[in-house]
């Protein structure tokens, strides 16, 4: 019998060393049958004249149960076929055998009850599904959800506890719930649910709105100013729409613009897995890519992208990131810091399920413009990004390039962008970097002032003194508060016409790709302060460049660097990101020529959690 504490609306239990939170099922079914005590089961859910053999037991617990990270041995000491009756189904002697091999003590038959097959807990006769705690040790979540008892597009706080390191115990559904029970060959080839996304875990950064839940946006006056929410952002719902789980929101620097662990002062920084543990992890979306590469039990961490916020954290901790084509994903409830370059992105460890997220995510006529595969007739490499002191780097960068172009029959060739505006540019300027001198400056901190000025107006009313933020945020907003609307329209009106010069001088017929280095590999540890430095570094940098043009950008990890630690003293490897930028619009073509070029050059689609990425 199992000892249970019970917290309302769940009870808590251990298997082994692992934490379980289980929850009654919407409705309260209740077993009529004998198992009235606290009992661990494992529920099938079958049809009438159904032939139940150990060949169709084995399979279903190989590919489903064994692949659950929630599923524990002893959930199979009971057993209910649900949907039937006893003399509805055929158990073949073969199928009690093995049954019985793997401790089984009893088999219930339960017609009246409907439920994914997968483990379960009866207490006091009712079903309950089953949650496994995962510790939050990179503290890369804000807040530990699940949802309502009365709605599952609403959330609530889980009684999940947290861990010595003040992280959050993250409670996560079984995975087998997504799969049905099947007597013909289950395979992990052949999905049987109509949504390639059915059971997929995601996280959602907390600059997005979610029913039931502040938003916290890194700042702890920010999340007390305002109530809980009362709708879902659109990405969510349509996630959520698709059978994915929200396991909870991750931390992001505050106000979504770019903090060192040294200045997040309200919530501290999450960890990076990668090299030593103490390199810094990017940001804004710096929970979103600590999760993701911390924890096999997650799958995607959606975050969003103003000027880099997907790819940089994706390139300090090796993983793959994108940035879509801007309008493409609905950005209802996401904050905004710069309206018009925000837009939803996310990060994952497989590349595979890319193209998946975004077919749920975004709108059927612009999946469909993306989606008939074209001959790329070259891949531009512009010299204006190549860091010009990390050769290592560099050479991965070329080896990326010569492999993908051999396994797709594409050739490169290096551009640079600021020669070629010199001598086409149609301004009366043709120097790019005195052109776009002001584009940090002009736009995105006055943006970045302006887009806030509500939240500070309401909070000082409230309280009486103005919001505490972080010096970043103080910087970005006093440099934005010195620059004039005129300011502001007039590199907002320029980078409308570098777009346009951009997209005609390379990318008139929508197919070819560009390659770029997001930034110089090498270690940049979590406890150095920067210093107190203007933040505003002016001129055309890389991860401006897809935000600007409003294409699509995917950072994929191609190599390891080794680095001698002055942490741990010993040899340890950074990871190497780079990313390709597709034409507006070109989304899936970019997406699937990538995961396919990757594979025809033998080239890894997916990355590990940990210390290093492959």
């Amino acid at each position: 019998m199992l000892n249970l504490a019970p917290f309302n609306p769940s009870i808590s239990f251990m298997l082994g060393q692992s934490c379980y939170e289980a929850r009654p099922l919407p409705g309260h079914p209740e077993c009529s049958s004998r198992l009235r005590q606290p009992s661990l089961i494992t529920c099938f859910q079958v049809s009438k004249n159904s032939a139940i053999n150990s060949r169709v037991l084995h399979l279903w617990r190989k590919v489903h149960l064994d692949q659950d990270d929630v599923f524990h041995p002893n959930f199979l000491q009971n057993v209910i076929f649900c949907g039937v009756e006893q003399s509805h189904i055929n158990l073949t002697d073969d199928a009690k055998s093995l049954l019985g091999e793997w401790g089984t003590v009893t088999v219930e038959y339960e017609s009246k009850i409907g439920v994914a097959s997968g483990p379960y807990l009866v207490h006091l006769g009712t079903l309950h599904s089953v949650w496994k705690v995962y510790e939050d040790r990179q503290l890369a979540f804000s807040q530990s959800i699940w949802p309502s008892d009365h709605d599952n597009q609403a959330f609530v706080a889980t009684n999940a506890p947290g861990n010595g390191y003040r992280g959050h115990g993250i409670a996560v559904p079984a995975r087998s719930y997504a799969a049905a029970f099947q007597l013909e060959t289950p395979t992990t080839t052949s999905p049987n649910t109509s949504s390639p996304l059915r059971g997929m875990r995601f996280t959602v950064k907390d600059n997005y709105h979610v029913r039931g839940i502040r938003t916290a946006l890194g700042n702890r006056a920010f999340f007390e100013t305002y109530y809980p929410q009362d709708s879902n952002a659109t990405v969510v719902t349509k996630l959520l729409d698709a059978g994915a789980h929200l396991v909870g929101k991750t931390h992001l620097s505050s106000f979504a613009m770019m903090e060192h662990p040294t200045q997040s002062t309200d919530y501290q920084a999450p960890f990076n897995p990668r090299g030593d543990g103490y390199l810094i992890p990017g940001g804004s979306s710096s929970g979103s890519a600590s999760s993701a590469a911390s924890y096999d039990w997650l799958d995607i961490a959606l975050c969003s992208d103003t000027t880099g916020s997907s790819r940089i954290p994706a390139f300090q901790m090796g993983l793959f990131g994108f940035r879509p084509t801007i309008n493409s994903i609905p950005d209802g409830g996401l904050v905004m810091a710069w309206p018009g370059f925000d837009t939803p992105a996310w990060m994952g460890r497989d590349l595979n399920m890319f193209p998946h997220v975004f077919r749920a995510l975004s709108d059927a006529d612009l999946i469909n413009s993306g989606n008939v595969a074209s001959p790329t007739p070259c891949i531009l490499y512009p010299t204006d990004f190549i860091p010009s002191d990390s050769q290592e780097q560099v050479n991965a960068m070329e080896e990326f390039l010569d492999s993908l172009g051999k396994s797709m029959g594409v050739k490169s060739k290096t551009i640079s962008i600021h020669h070629d505006w010199s001598k086409t540019a149609p301004v009366a300027e043709k120097n790019l970097h005195q052109y776009l001198h002001e584009l940090t400056h002009h736009g995105w901190f006055y943006s970045a002032n302006h887009a806030f000025k509500s939240f500070r107006h309401e909070y000082e009313e409230m309280h009486g003194k103005p919001p505490f933020v972080t010096e970043v945020v103080r910087w970005y907003w006093e440099l934005g508060s010195n620059v004039s609307e005129h300011q502001h329209q007039e590199i907002m009106n320029r980078l409308s016409i570098f777009k346009d010069w951009f997209v005609k001088q390379y990318m008139a017929d929508g197919t070819n790709i560009v390659a770029l280095h997001i930034d110089k590999v090498q270690a940049r540890y979590r406890d150095i302060y920067p210093g107190g430095n203007n933040p505003n570094v002016p001129g055309l940098r890389s991860p401006y460049l897809s935000a600007i043009l409003g294409a699509p950008e995917l950072a994929i990890p191609i190599s390891e660097l080794p680095y001698t630690s002055r942490i741990s003293k010993k040899e340890e490897k950074l990871p190497i990101v780079v990313s390709l930028m597709g034409a507006p619009g070109c989304d899936l073509r970019l997406l699937q020529w990538t995961f396919e070029g990757l594979e025809k050059s033998g080239r890894p689609t997916k990355v590990k959690t940990g210390k290093s990425i492959f």
